[in-house]
């Protein structure tokens, strides 16, 4: 399988039958998350179609050749439980749709499940690694977008019109989500650091035009929505903050 045939990117990392993380990524934009890389497993989970490769063009170009021309599959015994890593491509559309009906006639890829107490140390590792959390950290901030949507019906103004949002029921559910996000997030040895995620946009909230402000250190986490031009703040928005 050639790069030019890829329309479709998955990465997923689980361990036990929980996500850490899950994202497809398309050619033609399409772009669905749910996760930030560790558990418990995230129920907020996002599809926007944003019909342009800004997410899917770097990450090819990431890829080497060898993955798609030598695929691996590798499964040891796991009984200490397990933690598994996938990238898969998929390509050439037999029905001619390139998004999520597509009825793909080549994939390629990488999986790996591995028992929780392992001692396998091979290469292929660390680029599955690299790769998914270069994903990631590159729809981290769509993602985030999707998260302040859901727990504070605040819109981003950079936020694709067409976006498909999901998750739990209950209020105390997603409370329980988003702390696990920010408590994820935090502790990415990635270091992400979310106040670049309300930089240079606004947030509408019950009609208000908002600026986001958050605030972190390597350990806490809080978000406040203050109004431009000195209006009202908007109201019954839980200002939850994380120690």
């Amino acid at each position: 399988m050639t790069k030019e045939e890829i329309e479709l990117i998955i990465f997923k990392v689980s361990a036990d039958g929980q996500d850490a993380i899950n994202m497809k990524i398309y050619k033609n934009g399409t772009t669905c998350r749910y996760g930030v890389g560790g558990l418990p497993q995230l129920g907020i989970s996002a599809m926007s179609f944003i019909y342009d490769t800004k997410y899917f063009a770097p990450l090819i170009d990431k890829v080497p050749d060898e993955i798609l021309s030598k695929p691996l599959n590798y499964e040891e015994p796991t009984p200490n439980g397990y933690l598994e890593y996938v990238i898969a491509f998929y390509g050439v559309s037999e029905n001619g749709d390139t998004g999520e009906r597509a009825k793909w006639t080549k994939s390629t890829g990488v999986r790996v499940k591995l028992d929780q107490q392992s001692s396998f140390n091979h290469p292929i590792i660390g680029l599955l690694d690299g790769l998914i959390m270069e994903a990631a950290q590159l729809t981290n901030d769509w993602y985030f977008d999707s998260v302040m949507q859901i727990v504070y019906n605040a819109k981003s103004s950079t936020l694709p019109k067409e976006t498909i949002l999901s998750c739990p029921k209950t209020e105390k559910e997603i409370k329980a989500d988003f702390e696990n996000y920010v408590s994820q997030m935090l502790q990415s040895a990635r270091k992400w650091d979310m106040r670049k995620y309300v930089e240079n946009k606004t947030y509408e909230i019950e009609g208000a035009i908002c600026k986001g402000v958050v605030k972190q250190t390597q350990d806490s986490f809080s978000v406040t929505f203050v109004p431009e031009n000195g209006g009202q703040e908007p109201r019954d928005k839980p200002k939850w903050k994380f120690w």
